[in-house]
């Protein structure tokens, strides 16, 4: 498979002998098989632990995994393992979060211990979590990085052997030119790899085949990830250009704008569109044009609900918002909907009087999203400030 610069990163810190890695990603299969990549290549050998099994040599069958000791289970017990093993490693612990909490004293204390005595050896001890939950006291020991969902290359690869492996089938018709299988790859785009292989067989049998009409069945997949965020609405766009009167240039701008995301242009070097800001009265077709985008584009179209954001708990509206940001950078590409955003956003120097300065934060926040991101995800943002347009109009630029 394809490698990132992300996936690249967790080699050189192996070799580095950086001691204990925590490697943020859902899918552990996916990881662990890089690591086999890297441990051949560095001719070192894996073990894996979880609750229930202990520490196991990678690869071995159930039957063969019931031979190992099984006091290793205990996690005080694995990490003691850790340390006294004398050959080069890389050992893979599945699910130790629970144990890395801040009343967890003395994981926590054998986890320091384990970083000082890695720290000269040819031994890494990798954990692997779905979410980011180190205590304070392990920050300085424990390094962590983001595991990147697969990209296009990756997904396509994948694609290609299921398409072999369905070659022989008379009654499986692959109907992909490029562009076809362009915009399905591109709709897997924030899957991980085990989603985008069961939602493309879902699609050998639902078509009897894959074809254009297997993107629909793409983004169905993605509406289940963000009905789960919990702030994200996802909404059914049927609405096209259609049915909206006027505003000639903006439709123009959007149709050019629409291949701006495939592969052709991608070589060509035609960068994504980043954005555009719609100021105007109500009933003047804001929201009619990011449901017509989303339509014609063929992506997803995400409505931001800020209201959904702001909790009373300290930190956690903060937490709300980062996390809808990773949410929609994962579905990529997609059509992210911020409706009437100077009301969510509008309270300005009075935050600090009314909320502690929770709205001015989250604010700065989306506003550094805004500027520094660099997956395609649209931002179709709404004002009804319309001081600066004639009503029945909106600004057509992109931001």
């Amino acid at each position: 498979m394809t490698t990132t610069s992300k996936t690249d990163e967790l080699e050189m810190l192996i070799r580095s002998r950086y001691p204990i890695i925590n490697i943020i990603s859902f899918e552990e299969q996916r990881v662990l098989r890089h690591l086999h990549a890297i441990a051949e290549r560095r001719n070192k050998k894996i073990y894996t632990w979880s609750f229930n099994t202990g520490i196991v040599a990678s690869g071995l069958t159930d039957q063969s995994s019931k031979k190992v000791d099984a006091g290793t289970k205990d996690p005080l017990l694995a990490l003691d393992r850790v340390i006294a093993n004398l050959e080069p490693a890389i050992f893979v612990f599945y699910d130790f979060h629970p144990f890395m909490g801040n009343r967890n004293f003395s994981v926590i204390r054998r986890l320091r211990e384990t970083a000082a005595a890695l720290k000269n050896s040819y031994k890494t001890l990798i954990i692997i979590t779905p979410a980011m939950c180190l205590s304070e006291d392990l920050t300085k020991d424990v390094t962590v990085i983001d595991y990147p969902l697969p990209n296009v290359e990756v997904i396509g690869e994948m694609l290609d052997q299921i398409i072999d492996e369905v070659a022989s089938n008379p009654q499986i018709i692959i109907d992909l030119d490029r562009n076809s299988r362009s915009l399905l790859l591109h709709a897997a785009r924030g899957l991980t790899l085990n989603e985008a292989e069961n939602v493309f067989a879902r699609a050998l049998v639902l078509h009897s085949g894959l074809s254009s009409a297997s993107i629909p069945v793409v983004l169905e997949e993605k509406r289940q990830i963000i009905r789960k965020s919990g702030i994200l609405e996802y909404y059914e766009a049927q609405d096209d250009f259609e049915r909206i009167g006027g505003l000639e240039l903006l439709k123009d701008w959007l149709t050019k704008r629409s291949m701006a995301f495939s592969d052709h242009a991608r070589d060509f070097g035609l960068p994504t569109p980043k954005g555009v800001l719609f100021i105007g009265i109500q009933g003047c077709g804001k929201s009619l044009c990011a449901k017509a985008v989303s339509a014609s584009w063929k992506m997803p179209l995400l409505r931001f609900d800020a209201g959904r954001l702001f909790e009373s708990a300290l930190g956690s509206t903060e937490a709300n918002l980062r996390r809808s940001l990773q949410t929609a950078e994962s579905v990529a590409p997609c059509i992210l909907w911020i409706d009437e955003i100077e009301k969510a956003f509008g309270s300005g120097g009075a935050s600090a009087n009314t909320d502690g300065g929770t709205s001015t934060r989250i604010f700065g926040t989306l506003l550094t999203w805004l500027a520094e991101k660099n997956r395609a995800c649209l931002r179709h943002r709404h004002s009804q400030q319309h001081r600066q347009t004639a009503p029945g109009t909106a600004p057509q630029r992109p931001v």
